[in-house]
């Protein structure tokens, strides 16, 4: 394939480090403003404490601070994080004039480039999300249910009888597999092998890489030159699968998001910018939700009971719940990000312009007001229940922003939970349930929620 298809003219991968500068601010208050308490550690405690375990450090100083508090956070310097589920809907869902997401996902322009829909903003932001909402229409998501079906039975048709692993290594390699065939219309299983390992590296940003973020020099050493080396790897091969898609004759009746892309003859780096952003939002945090749904209704026997009751009915409303209640506990995005354009009041201390702001989704999600005592607790039955407060869940983000893949990520949850149980008997390896450690911004299953199957029901 390679050999027929033109090279494109484009920077390597390590210059977008070296293009891009931390968006490090520290407004300082004007008459009548402040900002809210916060620990003294250093910044280096500070940022390691945040990027390694918020999940654990955050509530520790919310319960000391308030629910309004103060971190210094590198690279980008003072965030105030809002915690009361008032303060994170308003931060959320308030006007992007005010609240725009644009430079926070600065973060992620080394990784996809410059241009990404992640990190824009006004009108510039409604241009590229109009161009990419079409393939994730009901209808388009519909056309591709089956190829979802096919491959999540592939990938449970390879789990081993009586051998105890980890779910998670499986989901992501499942979720993988629908981004590249879904996405890219990668068919070939040779190519879909090699893109794959490409993808799932590049994907797979560690903690360590992120220090190239900090210093950029660092890609030329070491762990760092061989992250380079795989995003380079996988810059090359999207290239070389947009150019084949271009040249398709048939592209037009092509059903994956690639060919509805280039309509409009946009250029290849444009094409390959919006093919990562697609595939950084949909496949670790969709590999991570499918784990925690087993995770958790595994060490549940009523809610997996009645999950399995219900999965020759299409229309079981408890499948939505299960995934529902496991998207609250387990977030997406342990927290969004938004930096003020004007001054804003949040939890009760006006801020001035530029200042960061991070809704903590995980703290909104649990709070005992909104949920009642059992805020904590798994219970997919309260999403039966037409007083649950929705307007308090927020998975996908919201307003301007909200996540484009949101209805595929959940097409895609219930098959892969119809499937599992339907193919096979799974038991935890261990009655204990799995701690949440941080991943990026993301909460996994310490031991990557391992199971056993114990049986193939044949069903």
């Amino acid at each position: 394939m390679t050999d027929q298809l033109p090279t494109y003219r484009r920077k390597p991968a390590r210059d977008r480090f070296y293009g891009w500068r931390p968006a490090i601010h520290h407004p300082e208050p004007g008459p009548g403003e402040e900002f809210p308490p916060g620990p003294r550690a250093p910044i280096a405690v500070q940022s390691l404490r945040t990027w390694a375990a918020r999940n654990t450090y955050w509530p520790k100083m919310q319960e000391r601070y308030g629910d309004t508090f103060t971190l210094r956070v590198a690279p980008v310097g003072r965030i105030v994080i809002v915690c009361r589920p008032e303060d994170v809907r308003t931060a959320a869902l308030g006007s992007p004039e005010t609240f725009p997401i644009g430079e926070n996902n600065l973060l992620f322009e080394p990784l996809v480039g410059r241009g990404s829909v992640l990190a824009l903003d006004g009108a510039a932001h409604r241009a590229a999300r109009k161009r990419m909402v079409p393939p994730f229409h009901g209808k388009r998501i519909a056309g591709v249910v089956s190829t979802m079906a096919r491959l999540a039975e592939e990938e449970v048709a390879a789990w081993p009888v009586g051998s105890t692993f980890p779910l998670v290594e499986c989901m992501r390699r499942l979720t993988l597999k629908v981004i590249i065939r879904v996405v890219m219309g990668v068919e070939d299983p040779t190519r879909v092998a090699e893109v794959s390992a490409a993808l799932g590296r590049v994907l797979d940003v560690r903690t360590l890489d992120l220090l190239m973020w900090i210093w950029p020099r660092l890609t030329g050493f070491g762990p760092w030159r061989t992250a380079i080396a795989a995003m380079q790897r996988a810059d090359d091969l999207l290239f070389e699968e947009i150019a084949g898609a271009r040249q398709d004759p048939g592209r037009s009746e092509r059903p994956d998001v690639l060919a509805m892309l280039l309509d409009g003859s946009p250029d290849d780096e444009q094409v390959r910018v919006e093919l990562l952003t697609l595939l950084l939002g949909g496949h670790e945090t969709t590999a991570v939700a499918a784990a925690w749904m087993f995770e958790r209704l595994l060490r549940h026997p009523a809610a997996l009971a009645r999950t399995r009751e219900g999965l020759d009915d299409p229309d079981d409303e408890y499948r939505a719940a299960v995934i529902k209640e496991t998207l609250r506990l387990r977030q997406l995005s342990y927290n969004l990000g938004r930096r003020l354009s004007v001054p804003a009041e949040l939890g009760g201390y006006h801020l001035p312009a530029g200042t960061f702001v991070w809704p903590s989704i995980a703290a909104a999600h649990t709070d005992r007001a909104t949920w009642g005592e059992d805020a904590t607790e798994f219970r997919p039955e309260r999403w039966l229940d037409p007083g649950v407060p929705a307007r308090a869940f927020l998975p996908f983000g919201g307003g301007a922003h909200r996540c484009l893949g949101a209805l595929f990520a959940e097409t895609e949850l219930e098959i892969i939970l119809r499937t599992v149980l339907r193919d096979v008997d799974l038991r935890p390896d261990r009655p204990a349930a799995e701690k949440p450690v941080m991943r990026h911004v993301v909460q996994v299953p310490a031991r990557g929620a391992r199971v056993r199957v114990v049986r193939r029901t044949g069903r």
